[in-house]
């Protein structure tokens, strides 16, 4: 079950090997967004950032602009992960839509 929503933020606690995808899509992300905008900022993936930051920090409330990059980082990374990371990250997909 999904974790309780306070304040625009939710709890979502992934797992370690979840957790390690996340963050291997929300790079994954972000050098795309990177390589794309030419080495500029771009101010649609500042969420990427942000939900880094807070994987990174051992947090496990998230905003919903973050829950929404983790979800569409996930749903980029996953068509093409290497196998040892699709059972982590679909259960972390799952997490972020609420399912787990």
């Amino acid at each position: 079950m999904a974790g309780p929503v306070e304040r625009r933020r939710r709890t979502l606690a992934f797992s370690r090997e979840e957790a390690w995808v996340v963050h291997v899509a929300l790079l994954d992300r972000i050098r795309s967004a990177v390589e794309d905008d030419g080495g500029g900022r771009s101010v649609e993936r500042y969420a990427e950032l942000d939900a880094l930051s807070t994987l990174e920090g051992e947090n496990e409330r998230f905003s919903t602009s973050e829950v929404a990059a983790i979800r569409a980082a996930l749903r980029s990374y996953l068509p093409s992960a290497p196998p040892r990371d699709l059972l982590p990250g679909r259960e972390a997909l799952r997490r972020v839509d609420g399912d787990a």
